[in-house]
């Protein structure tokens, strides 16, 4: 993302954290896009087609932008918070992977 369509992209967020709210935003939709999202990988797992992996991606791009927000929107305390738990389960992951030397594997 450039800077001109990172810039544009913050601003419609601020604009639309600023008409919904936090309430809104953080306990009504960020859980209805995840669970959007469930359903489309759920109809994709069900019959595999273009369209269906299209539906993924919109439901992504909708799950990433509440992230955004919800990031956007919870106090300092909490960002802080929640950057130091991604980083741990960042470490923990690289952590199992040196483990097993490197393979491919799924993990959980």
């Amino acid at each position: 993302m450039n800077l001109s369509n990172a810039v544009e992209f913050y601003s419609c967020m601020i604009a639309i954290m600023n008409h919904y709210g936090y309430d809104h935003q953080v306990y009504e939709k960020l859980p209805e896009e995840v669970d959007e999202l469930n359903e489309a990988f759920d109809e994709y797992f069900k019959e595999p087609s273009p369209e269906h992996w299209h539906h993924v991606i919109e439901e992504c791009a909708d799950v990433h932008i509440m992230l955004e927000q919800f990031q956007m929107l919870i106090t300092p305390e909490d960002k802080k918070e929640f950057d130091k738990i991604c980083m741990d389960k960042l470490h923990r992951e690289i952590g199992r992977i040196e483990k097993s030397g490197g393979k491919n594997g799924k993990t959980a």
